[in-house]
């Protein structure tokens, strides 16, 4: 018996040193880490956060266990595009204070803090300007306390989107006045905040909601605002009878059409069965288009080969059949990207777990919950949110479906629900760059409508030494975000170890900036 055990750990590491081993090949010809931003990492610093700002570079912000007598201090940091550090400035926030949330926008860095965790209608923000770092400070008080979800900046409007008393509520704060507003229309049981979204160019914002129909299933609303609050477009989406919407993102208003999208189910199921398109002109409606999962070619791509098969098997016996296809997802949508004639949709699929313990036996249990509910096992909870696919379809302007891919993602767990792939259009071209961060390796796949470019590779990250070997990094804290033009940022927190190089410390804790660009107008052989 131990033989056959010894034989069986043999294959398998072997198979797993082989796919490592190709996991190592597999790197992008096309994606490269450019420079690398080290900050040591002292007893003293306790987060950071990685603010983008364009083409003016990143401001990064530590908290600090430092005090004075006013209250907790704050290091801020200038970096340039090159990552550079230019300046650097402290910050006092009040006892008891804690960071909210921050934005970017016309030239400015915004941070938003709570004063108090007992008094959540209270709000300081802080706006520092990009090239003087002038540094103002807003008071703003909410007069009840929200449950903060949302915070965009559109000219000098601060808009908060949260819930106060259970309920959606969106209140603006004009940073020239100095006054709060809270949007009428908001406010009401049977209705969710799904996104808040800003157009500086147009000084409007949109807030998308879902809204209970009188036959008990939900819809989609669009509310339009200026900069001040005037409504300027409300319509509930009309998905018929017998289908509710989930969730949507739209563009903004442009020559008077605007195009929602997202995912639905049938009756009142928490579980999507695919994707719709909506177009609206002037505010009527003029379509509403369904997409069952079933009908895509490649959503099912990132599962083996034959388990791939035997699913579109199973699709083909029931069409022919003529019965329904049914699939239940989870997935959550980005907001839609316009390119020429036709509007991308990336959506990412996941499924929460949960693990238990069970009396009887002493020890836990992991279980899934996401497909088929949650796991039939004792005192379930919850441990994190695992991916397994990111979608990208490509609608035409009449609501068809042009062509889909997939991209697998492999191996992700995180506590909070968040959008983990990164999807970039080269402009100049038609292919789309996906990516993420995770686990020390940039992972990404390049694809031109249905077809796949470049497969999926594994880069590690870029480490500033040739003897550096990263020894653990924080999974929690690591991540990656789009910048400007065809550039991105990977950050997070690593331990080093470097044996070899001279005057270089053995070990060194550090948090990291990389600047990763793909090369544009993107050939392949």
């Amino acid at each position: 018996m131990k033989q056959v055990l010894i034989i069986i750990l043999t294959v398998a590491s072997t198979n797993f040193l082989m796919a490592q081993k190709k996991r190592e090949m597999d790197t992008s010809q096309v994606i490269n880490q450019t420079n690398r931003l080290e900050i040591e990492i002292n007893d003293e610093d306790y987060d950071f956060t990685v603010i983008p700002g364009e083409e003016k570079g990143l401001m990064l912000v530590t908290e600090t266990t430092r005090t004075t007598s006013d209250g907790l201090q704050w290091m801020l940091q200038g970096i340039d595009t090159a990552l550079n550090i230019q300046w650097k400035k402290s910050l006092v926030t009040p006892f008891g204070s804690y960071f909210k949330g921050y934005e970017y926008s016309d030239n400015n860095y915004y941070l938003l803090y709570g004063t108090s965790e007992y008094r959540r209608e209270d709000l300081t923000m802080w706006r520092i300007d990009a090239d003087t770092q002038d540094t103002s400070r807003h008071q703003i008080n909410t007069v009840f306390p929200i449950d903060l979800k949302y915070f965009e900046i559109v000219g000098n409007t601060a808009i908060f989107g949260g819930y106060a008393f259970y309920k959606p509520v969106i209140m603006l704060y004009d940073m020239n006045t100095k006054r709060p507003k809270v949007l009428p229309g908001i406010y009401n049981n049977f209705s969710e905040i799904l996104d808040v979204v800003p157009n500086d160019d147009m000084r409007i914002f949109t807030v998308i909601m879902t809204e209970r129909m009188p036959n008990k299933l939900n819809t989609v609303s669009i509310k339009s605002y200026t900069a001040d609050g005037t409504l300027i477009q409300n319509r509930n989406l009309l998905p018929g009878e017998d289908k509710s919407l989930l969730d949507g993102a739209s563009t903004t208003f442009l020559s008077g059409y605007q195009y929602v999208a997202g995912t639905y189910s049938r009756k009142k199921s928490e579980f999507s069965r695919g994707l719709y398109l909506s177009r609206l002109k002037n505010g009527i409606q003029e379509f509403i288009k369904f997409h069952n999962y079933g009908d895509l070619n490649n959503f099912f791509s990132y599962m083996s080969e034959r388990r791939e098969k035997r699913v579109k098997e199973r699709i083909e016996r029931r069409k022919s059949l003529g019965k329904k296809i049914k699939f239940n997802y989870r997935l959550m949508v980005h907001d839609i990207i316009e390119r020429e004639n036709e509007y991308i949709l990336v959506g990412e699929a996941y499924y929460p777990r949960y693990r238990s313990t069970s009396s009887t036996y002493g020890r836990s249990v992991a279980g899934f919950g996401g497909f088929g509910g949650v796991p039939n096992s004792f005192n379930p909870y919850f441990i994190g949110y695992r991916y397994t696919h990111a979608v990208v379809v490509g609608f035409s302007k009449s609501g068809d479906i042009i062509w889909d891919n997939s991209f697998e993602i492999n191996d992700v767990q995180t506590p909070v629900l968040r959008e983990f792939v990164n999807v970039t259009v080269d402009e100049d071209g038609d292919k789309i760059v996906l990516l993420y961060l995770y686990d020390n390796t940039i992972r990404s796949k390049i694809i031109q409508g249905d077809k796949i470019l470049e497969g999926i590779t594994f880069n590690p990250v870029k480490l500033s030494f040739e003897s550096d070997e990263a020894r653990s990094t924080d999974k929690e804290v690591e991540g990656l975000e789009k910048w400007y033009d065809n550039k991105l940022f990977g950050y997070g927190k690593q331990k080093i170890k470097n044996l070899k190089d001279k005057d270089v410390k053995l070990n060194r804790r550090i948090f990291y900036i990389n600047k990763i660009e793909y090369e544009k107008g993107l050939s392949f052989q």
